[in-house]
């Protein structure tokens, strides 16, 4: 009994050891990217700054299961893979990047993203999600601009600005919200049961297919067509 109880106790205490876990902060060395591809539980804060930081918070054994690393131009972000299922374990690591300029941001999965600082004076700005994710951005100046959706996603641009053309593009039920960013010329295609609520200034092209719906703001020109049960309605 003695042995036994010897036994379940050592298994313990090495279970406990396995898994036990402190709260770290970690920062990379990593610079020279424009793009960032998300692929993480968790929260990324992105701000736009003079100098390029990347910092990981989360419990350590968590952080350490992250790989950071750039190729091209881009930062991707994504868990190491096991060959064992211990990664299921795995909590959240919160990610905090500052980059002196941003132009294409890509979450994968069910991770959050809030831009803080407003996108200024850029050309060529691509938000994407896939999944379950959320981006919420501050303001944006852009001559275009291109919202992507994938499943039950957002995309949420909070500030104001403008953009001389965009496309948003919503395959499932995910939301694209943008009451106060203005967009000259506006495509809007949907595929399935979203929504986008959007502000257009010279004309509006929108495409549903389901029972996705389009509310426009501003008094675009339009060209609407609809096969199934969605609408395109004026919000004013």
């Amino acid at each position: 009994m003695k042995k036994v109880f010897l036994l379940l106790l050592s298994t313990f205490i090495i279970t406990g050891n396995v898994f036990a876990s402190s709260t770290v902060k970690d920062k990379r060395n990593i610079k020279g990217f424009t793009r960032i591809s998300y692929a993480v539980p968790g929260n990324l804060t992105v701000r736009i700054g003079p100098k390029f930081s990347v910092i990981l918070e989360g419990e350590e054994d968590d952080v350490k299961s992250v790989i950071t690393e750039v190729m091209g131009e881009r930062l991707i972000i994504r868990r190491k893979t096991f060959r064992f299922r211990f990664s299921d374990l795995f909590e959240r690591v919160d990610v905090f990047i500052t980059l002196p300029e941003l132009e294409d941001l890509t979450v994968s999965g069910s991770g959050g993203v809030e831009i803080v600082d407003d996108i200024r004076d850029i050309d060529d700005l691509s938000l994407s999600v896939s999944g379950s994710g959320k981006i919420t951005t501050a303001g944006i100046e852009a001559d275009n601009l291109d919202c992507n959706i994938s499943g039950s996603g957002n995309i949420l641009i909070r500030g104001t600005g403008s953009a001389d053309r965009g496309d948003i593009s919503i395959s499932g039920s995910g939301n694209y919200t943008g009451r106060d960013f203005e967009i000259d010329r506006l495509d809007v295609n949907i595929s399935g049961s979203g929504s986008c609520i959007c502000k257009a200034g010279d004309s509006l092209t929108a495409r549903i297919s389901g029972s996705g719906n389009v509310t426009y703001s501003g008094n675009p020109r339009i060209d609407s067509r609809s096969s199934g049960s969605g609408r395109i309605r004026s919000a004013d």
